[in-house]
């Protein structure tokens, strides 16, 4: 993506160039910089996306595990103490041994610490993946597709025609642009003709879990199915021949009538409702991570104290028999 990025900057600047000179190899430079998108740039964000959705789900995994090992070994500690204290009853008629029992109930209040605080940790972060994780990327898909509807819609006017879908294909004959427009709404809205309750917005829709995510997402769905109506008005303009109509319909100043600014208020939309989980991510993450504060510095201390009281105990028992 570094190396390809400068190569597509150089291209659209080349049909920049063209374009103010009048010449027509603009729309040209275009397209060839929309195929390097398409073909290298865009696959290769996908899988760096993917590695690191992946890495999410593997690190969650990793930290959601329960430390049994270090749950057994405080079991067993306390056992072996009881053990102990019981068989020296047996054997001094004692009722209790203080550095014994102290050690005991340091190594019960670790075990329970341990047990509570990797519990709580655990809920925190299966709520933090519940309620922000999920939410997230479903939002970043639905942003993906619509930058790419965005992408298509422009390149059709762009390409007029030039560029169709080959033949013995779907949809052949028709514009390669547009026919990528829709699939990209049909993934964002569902089908056309289902009420833009389907797809990837609908599915935050049904994720979000309060009013400051649904609110947004709602206002989104809206403002694609807007989008939607305008297009297929721009689109026909663009068939009849009136070509000006058309472009004011997708990237003119009048905001009552162009697609770019439903695009933009769709994009303004997801914006606020991808902060909106963010925070709900983050918030979930810091309460499961707080249940694990001090855990290993008490530790460290309710270990020194149950092995020093399990050695003053046992030495004075030891004494005894000097």
């Amino acid at each position: 993506m570094s190396r390809l990025l400068p190569v597509y900057t150089a291209r659209i600047e080349a049909a920049r160039a063209n374009n103010r000179q009048g010449l027509p190899l603009g729309g040209a430079w275009l397209r060839n910089a929309n195929d390097l998108m398409q073909e290298e740039m865009l696959p290769a964000a996908e899988r760096l996306y993917q590695t690191e959705k992946e890495r999410v789900r593997t690190d969650y995994a990793t930290a959601q595990g329960f430390p049994w090992v270090a749950v057994g070994l405080g079991v067993l500690t306390v056992g072996a103490l009881g053990g102990v204290q019981h068989a020296l009853y047996r054997r001094t008629n004692r009722r209790f041994n203080v550095g014994l029992l102290g050690a005991t109930a340091a190594c019960g209040v670790l075990l329970v610490w341990v047990t509570a605080g990797h519990t709580l940790a655990s809920a925190g972060l299966s709520d933090s993946y519940e309620r922000g994780v999920r939410s997230l990327n479903v939002l970043n898909d639905a942003r993906i597709s619509a930058l790419k509807a965005r992408g298509g819609e422009n390149l059709t006017l762009v390409a007029r025609g030039a560029v169709t879908v080959p033949a013995g294909q779907k949809f052949a004959g028709q514009d390669s642009y547009d026919v990528a427009y829709r699939a990209e709404m049909a993934r964002l809205l569902g089908p056309e003709g289902d009420g833009g309750s389907g797809g990837l917005l609908g599915r935050a829709l049904e994720l979000a879990d309060d009013a400051g995510g649904s609110d947004p997402v709602r206002t989104a769905t809206d403002r694609a199915g807007e989008w939607r109506e305008r297009h297929l008005k721009a689109r026909e303009y663009d068939e009849a021949g009136d070509y000006e109509q058309a472009l004011k319909r997708v990237i003119g100043a009048e905001k009552d009538e162009a697609t770019g600014a439903s695009f933009d208020r769709l994009d303004a939309a997801l914006e606020k409702a991808l902060a909106h989980e963010q925070g709900e991510f983050e918030r979930a993450a810091r309460a499961g991570g707080s249940a694990l504060t001090g855990l290993v510095a008490g530790a460290l201390v309710l270990a020194a104290l149950g092995t020093a009281g399990a050695g003053v105990g046992i030495a004075r028992r030891l004494a005894e028999y000097r």
